[in-house]
């Protein structure tokens, strides 16, 4: 007999010491406005037409839309199990979205008045769910044919330039990938593997094409979204397959040779099935997200990528599906496919978070949640 509440779990998901914590400004101000607004964006992933929606926070806390952009593509209509269908580019005037229903990526030009398509490029590869940017170079991770793609990006005029071959496969097919990053040092991509349970790592050349590719076992199942801190170490979340208070974080160092390493394993939650993970930016706040609970978590890095956990219900959401930290790490921005939402934090110390607003205006079948 088929297990009910692992049918949900895909359904809902799919679609040591504590160390000593940097406070944010916020977080010693408690009382006191944000330091800076912020805009907001996230994917409708609409089969009829892809857009980006934006909204700004202002200094109280409060949110409202700023827009709404046409990619020129389409996405899938539903959850694509991912985390990274939205980036930034490094100088953070150009924004990039995955289309996963017709097979491309598009990029817009970030103005004072909203955002401007400048290009629209079609990959070698099926589905693209998670689009990674560093400097001159862009990857995609596809979960129609189990691969990657690159592209060289022309930070003046926006354009991208396909990277001959650079379509590369993973682990092997069915791998159901959740994420694609740049490690810290732009020399490396680290991929997440939900239903092979592995994570694949690709070494780059000078020229950004992938070298040699090294898969390893996932330390816990179901590994998702992640997360870098510093020193080229990241963190994951693990659904552990949807069961019931079973989900993990475990901690990788990315290697000279592009290969990953465990620093911490399967650090329990206390929660069902963490899929979405976000850090702070000074490196020393992890939050993940766990639809099914509908909570959200806390996790204390330690300098050498050690995990504590702070808070395993720091905050509840409806279904929550992504997370976003604000540039000074003062605020935590949450998704919720539940109730189609956007929560607003603010980050206090330990982990503690403090609703301080939500805007529920969004179409069903969002993904991606990013902040500039």
């Amino acid at each position: 007999m088929k297990n009910p509440f692992k049918l949900t779990f895909i359904t809902l998901c799919f679609a040591s010491l504590i160390p000593a914590i940097g406070l944010a400004d916020s977080e010693r101000r408690d009382d006191h406005n944000l330091p800076t607004a912020e805009t907001v964006y996230t994917l409708s992933n609409s089969a009829s037409g892809n857009e980006v929606l934006a909204f700004q926070r202002n200094g109280q806390g409060s949110m409202q839309p700023a827009g709404r952009f046409a990619t020129g593509g389409t996405g899938t209509g539903s959850g694509l199990g991912n985390q990274g269908a939205l980036a930034l580019s490094h100088n953070e005037h150009y924004l990039f979205a995955v289309n996963a229903g017709s097979n491309d990526v598009s990029v817009f030009r970030i103005q004072d008045d909203g955002l401007e398509l400048v290009d629209r490029a079609a990959e070698e590869g099926l589905t693209p769910v998670s689009v990674t940017v560093d400097h001159n170079r862009v990857y995609v991770v596809n979960s129609g044919d189990d691969s990657i793609f690159g592209f060289r990006f022309n930070p003046r005029s926006g354009k991208l330039r396909a990277l001959p071959r650079s379509h590369r496969k993973l682990s092997g097919t069915g791998t159901g990938p959740a994420q694609i990053s740049f490690g810290r040092e732009g020399d490396a991509l680290v991929v997440t593997e939900k239903t092979s349970n592995k994570i694949t790592t690709f070494s780059l050349d000078e020229d950004g094409m992938p070298e040699e590719r090294h898969v390893i076992d996932s330390a816990g199942t179901t590994p998702f979204g992640f997360a870098f801190g510093k020193h080229d170490q990241f963190f994951v979340s693990e659904a552990q397959g949807g069961a019931a208070g079973g989900a993990t974080v475990s901690s990788y160092q990315l290697q000279d040779d592009g290969a990953a390493q465990a620093i911490e394993t399967k650090v329990a939650v206390g929660q069902t099935a963490a899929c979405w993970l976000a850090t702070t930016p000074n490196g020393r706040i992890a939050f993940t997200a766990d639809t099914p609970a509908g909570a959200i978590s806390s996790f204390a890095i330690g300098s050498a990528g050690q995990l504590s956990l702070l808070q395993s219900r720091a905050a509840e959401e409806n279904r929550p599906i992504d997370l976003a930290v604000s540039l000074d790490g003062s605020v935590l921005y949450t998704l919720s496919g539940g109730d189609h939402s956007i929560g607003v934090y603010r980050i206090r110390a330990g982990g503690v978070l403090q609703k301080l607003d939500s805007l529920a205006t969004l179409p069903a079948g969002v993904t991606g949640l990013i902040v500039r």
